[in-house]
């Protein structure tokens, strides 16, 4: 049985990093849609029957905290794939040149944020 190589290791983990930065911004995209239903569903509950809006808003709130978590984790999972990528690659790659991938990096906390400002919003109305 044949190894494989370090080179088709480390093109993998690229794109798993890749696929993996992509589902991150599909999840952000998700949740702020669902937050624009759950709101529009509110709305017209709010008119209906109160009791009702409560329940959305509940969702709303589990919903901001769920993805809040999905995202801490698929940041853990990209620095696991990049640290890695960074071994494969050695101290003399072109493409991490060195450079610290962290959980809570720049993005992460950018889009931590976001799910922040949503479960603000939900606690508004």
């Amino acid at each position: 049985m044949s190894t494989i190589t370090t080179d088709v290791q480390f093109s993998e983990l690229m794109n798993q990093l890749r696929h993996l930065g992509a589902i991150r911004f599909v999840m952000l995209g998700i949740c702020v849609a669902l937050t624009v239903g759950i709101l529009a569903s509110n709305y017209f509950l709010n008119q209906v029957c109160v009791s009702d809006a409560n329940y959305m808003r509940a969702i709303g709130i589990v919903a901001a905290f769920l993805f809040a978590g999905f995202e801490v984790v698929a940041s853990y999972r990209y620095k696991k794939f990049a640290d890695r990528a960074m071994v494969l690659e050695g101290s003399d790659g072109v493409v991490f040149c060195g450079q610290k991938v962290r959980v809570l990096g720049p993005v992460t906390l950018g889009t931590l944020a976001v799910y922040g400002l949503i479960f603000l919003i939900w606690l508004s109305f």
